[in-house]
């Protein structure tokens, strides 16, 4: 059997895991590789719809005894597999590209040479830059208390500083649900869309729903 680590593949490894796989014993290469291609087509029907990217990068895995799909691109595995919620801790000091959505053009006609994209599932976005903080950095802001008009030190907008804006409107202004906590992520919740692809092929191919494994390429 050809180890999957060593498996016809195509695009390079980047660190993680990139290919789900089943053990597939007495197939053929030739088999595997037929079976890899369809799980890879479904895979590509059933990956989240935003870019495109995530099906795009979806490439067949496969060896004599074992097929499966690989991907390019290792945000695909927090798509597959689900990520906790947590706060982004990496993110401080940096500007941070976002795309938002834009469904009735405010973002566009308050900058008309920002950059627009429509994702695969239709939705209108354009692209916004937004600056996290240095951890534990404060900023000064003028403040009415009491009739009087004050200077306060308050946190500026850091990773896991108090007061981060969950939800906000299409010129990124505050909306409800906020969460308490800026820069935080709310997590992803597992798609599992490769796994049932590849168990899916593995049943046409009388195996039932064998353990999916995970490996990272050699490259």
């Amino acid at each position: 059997m050809t180890s999957p680590s060593l498996a016809r593949h195509g695009g390079q490894a980047r660190g993680g895991p990139d290919s789900l796989y089943v053990l597939a014993p007495g197939l053929s290469d030739d088999a595997c590789r037929r079976l890899a291609e369809e799980a890879t087509r479904l895979a590509k029907l059933r990956a989240p719809r935003l870019s495109g990217r995530s099906a795009k990068g979806l490439r067949p895995f496969w060896g004599a005894g074992f097929f499966g799909v690989s991907w390019t691109d290792a945000y695909v595995w927090f798509h597959e597999k689900g990520a906790g919620s947590h706060t982004m801790r990496r993110l401080a000091g940096k500007t941070i590209p976002m795309w938002l959505d834009d469904p009735v053009g405010d973002l566009r006609r308050a900058d008309p040479k920002a950059k627009t994209r429509v994702t695969a599932d239709g939705r209108r976005q354009v692209l916004v830059f937004r600056r996290a903080a240095p951890i534990g950095q404060r900023k000064s802001v003028r403040r009415r208390v009491g009739g009087a008009e004050v200077v306060l030190s308050v946190p500026a907008a850091y990773p896991g500083a108090p007061g981060r804006i969950a939800n906000r409107d299409a010129l990124g202004r505050t909306q409800t649900a906020n969460v308490g906590v800026r820069w935080r992520h709310p997590g992803l919740r597992p798609r599992g869309f490769i796994a049932e692809a590849v168990l899916s092929m593995a049943e046409a191919a009388g195996l039932g729903r064998p353990q999916p494994q995970v490996t990272s390429r050699v490259q």
